[in-house]
């Protein structure tokens, strides 16, 4: 026993030597180090009942955790510990006469404490880590939720908010969602944003900064690797984070609608158009009804929908037979057919810049426009071989 406190400062040396950052005898580590092995020793002895301070070592794992350390090297400074005092320990014994035998029943009786001690330690930096998740989960939720008040809190406020989060409240931000059934998957793989858990059919996200370099590049990488679709707000100052949320929701219903198609990361800034229409989906609808029209009049369903691919691939490409050929996958003759019919049925509409401003409209918002070209259809019997 009288070795004890030479024992303990045997295994501080070793791990001061094999441990980093452990080199003050005045630091919070040490002091910790040094209560947990007096304690581990006076057990390993078992000379007294057990401590009065059960929790020690679950008290020392969390103490880790605070302190921002890994456990990898916690269980480090006990394995590290545990060899050093056990040579100490068959040292003295052998000094003092022990029998073999007898320091080998101490041996197997120490290493097993060991063991004990540091699952314990293992427990408290476990349990201390999931106490900050769920706190840092609460200060997340709180700072979204002063960002979308209406009226929103002064910056100061703001900042210390975005402080206990450990974010810099950038001048700009962009919200974003995702269904909510895809929250828990998304969130393993974007650690680096402010995502918040899924609530009735949605989940939300906090992108700060976001037009930083390769910012939206890890967004869109996250919900890539996760199989997650995104909806990506415009990128806006703070105080209007509201609007770049609503503009987050509507996007994201345009895509669960099929309205548009996008990557794993849409963004508002990209559908615009839609996002335009989508606001006023009557009067959007009645433009469409309206403009298009004469394509009731076609019989098939398949040869309208050729009839709307070809008309819109000719609105960006006026004239163009090869280009809209190249584009609908079809033989330039057969786009000379369509347009033919085209004309027929829309007549001066098509050289009228107003008119063909509301066609591409409507083609946006009617159905039509979505459909597969079969390219044969409605091709002349001379030309199907060709198409």
């Amino acid at each position: 026993m009288p070795a004890v406190p030479a024992i303990v400062e045997a295994a501080i040396t070793a791990i001061r030597s094999q441990g980093p950052d452990v080199r003050s005898s005045k630091s919070a580590l040490e002091r910790n180090l040094r209560h947990g092995l007096t304690d581990a020793v006076d057990r390993w002895f078992d000379t007294e009942p057990p401590s009065s301070e059960p929790d020690l070592h679950f008290a020392l794992g969390r103490a880790q955790a605070r302190a921002g350390r890994s456990l990898d090297e916690l269980m480090s400074f006990y394995r590290i510990a545990a060899r050093t005092m056990w040579r100490r320990l068959a040292e003295v014994g052998a000094a003092s006469g022990v029998e073999p035998k007898d320091l080998y029943r101490l041996a197997e009786t120490g290493f097993g404490c060991v063991d004990e001690l540091s699952t314990q330690a293992a427990a408290g930096f476990a349990d201390e880590q999931s106490y900050r998740s769920g706190a840092s989960h609460s200060r997340r939720s709180e700072l979204v939720r002063l960002l979308l008040k209406d009226p929103q809190p002064d910056g100061e406020i703001l900042e210390t908010a975005a402080e206990a989060v450990g974010i810099e409240l950038s001048g700009m931000l962009a919200f974003f969602v995702g269904p909510s059934e895809q929250h828990d998957v998304f969130a393993r793989s974007a650690r680096e944003h402010v995502v918040l858990g899924p609530r009735e059919s949605e989940f939300v996200g906090a992108m700060f900064d976001p037009d930083g370099p390769g910012r939206r590049r890890q967004l869109e990488k996250a919900a890539g690797h996760a199989g997650v679709q995104l909806a990506l707000g415009p990128s806006l100052p703070v105080p209007d984070a509201r609007r770049s949320l609503g503009r987050a929701r509507e996007l994201l219903a345009l895509l669960q609608a099929g309205l548009i198609e996008s990557g794993p990361l849409a963004h508002a800034d990209d559908h615009d158009v839609a996002l335009l229409l989508s606001a006023e989906p009557h009067l959007a609808f009645q433009i469409a009804r309206r403009r298009l029209a004469p394509l009731d009049a076609v019989r098939g369903d398949a040869t309208r929908a050729n009839l709307a691919l070809t008309l819109r691939a000719w609105l960006r490409s006026p004239g163009q037979r090869k280009t809209i050929a190249h584009t609908l996958e079809v033989h330039p003759q057969t786009v000379r057919y369509r347009m033919t019919r085209l004309r027929e049925l829309f007549g001066d509409a098509l050289d009228d810049p107003d008119q063909r401003f509301e066609l591409e409209l409507a083609l946006r918002v009617q159905p039509y426009g979505r459909l597969s070209a079969t390219g044969e259809e409605d091709a002349p019997l001379t030309d199907r071989r060709s198409a």
